[in-house]
């Protein structure tokens, strides 16, 4: 089987973070993960897409792209910014020790100057 793919893009504000948690936990549900484990993956995609937004918003868009591989979900963020919008790229302690406690494995980082973070949680056996 092919890894299904699901991808959307929303503005750069926090009212559409939203959108992006509703996504994960429909498809962490479709592969039947627990209540915890969905809460968990909402609360890792909302805390990377929020470097994103930032508070206020940013002008730009976010891209996220939903992978399912048998029993985990890879999910994917890359933001597209107006000139000078500065998105930091460099986990603060306190959200790096969420996302290791809430998924397999996380990373935020700049690729060719676009951010992008990464996220990766499986279905507990």
């Amino acid at each position: 089987m092919h890894p299904e793919v699901v991808a959307i893009k929303i503005p750069a504000s926090p009212i559409y973070l939203q959108v992006i948690r509703l996504v994960a936990a429909g498809l962490a549900s479709r592969l039947e993960f627990t209540i915890d484990e969905i809460e968990d993956l909402k609360m890792a995609v909302d805390e990377m897409a929020a470097y994103f937004t930032g508070t206020n918003g940013r002008d730009g868009t976010i891209e996220v792209r939903f992978e399912i591989k048998d029993d985990c979900l890879e999910i994917t963020g890359a933001g597209s910014f107006a000139p000078g919008e500065k998105v930091r790229t460099d986990l603060t302690d306190f959200s790096r020790m969420i996302l290791e406690t809430v998924t397999d494995s996380a990373s935020l980082q700049q690729v060719n100057g676009t951010p992008t973070f990464n996220l990766v949680k499986s279905k507990s056996s």
